[in-house]
């Protein structure tokens, strides 16, 4: 069975976007990203590399400083899936949570390659925000999720060029 981003790339013959895919261990819930990159989850969207990782449609991150670093939430734009159910329980239960974003780029080959990893540790979620698309007026819409982390520690890792910096919330410079 063809992958549905190949079949459009081929129809198309348009450069890729960036991909982004997210994994998600819960403290008490275990692996929450577990199949979410299935057919069954996300439908012809699936992606069999990545069947154990989110699919992220956009991700925002803001760092702010006035006298003190502020880091904000941390937020996704996600597909409704597999993991949906459970990022409720997890927001419920103010579940543990340790978060890696693998970011993507089209290699000089043509293909996929990871070339920059975002990790959040002693990660909790502060919002979801479901939206769910007009069905007359937006009928080429799907349902998605805005999931907003905060974090106790993030690590930026550029794989390509080799640099990575990290902040922890108790040794940020004030």
């Amino acid at each position: 069975m063809e992958n549905y981003n190949d079949a459009f790339i081929r129809r198309r013959r348009i450069k890729m976007a960036n991909l982004i895919y997210m994994k998600i261990e819960g403290k008490k819930q275990g692996l929450i990203s577990a199949g979410c990159g299935t057919f069954d989850s996300i439908g012809n969207r699936y992606q069999k590399a990545h069947s154990d990782y989110i699919l992220i449609y956009s991700a925002n991150h803001n760092i702010t400083r006035e006298q003190n670093a502020n880091h904000h939430p941390f937020t996704v734009v996600k597909p409704i899936d597999k993991s949906s159910p459970l990022l409720g329980a997890a927001i419920s239960d103010n579940e543990e949570l340790d978060i890696q974003l693998e970011l993507y780029q089209t290699a000089p080959s043509g293909g996929q390659e990871k070339y920059y990893t975002i990790n959040l540790s002693g990660a909790t979620l502060c919002g979801i925000n479901i939206n769910y698309p007009h069905s007359l007026t937006h009928e080429d819409r799907q349902p998605e999720e805005i999931v907003s982390i905060n974090y106790k520690s993030i690590t930026w890792t550029h794989n390509k060029a080799g640099t990575s910096a990290y902040s922890i919330d108790n040794e940020r410079v004030y």
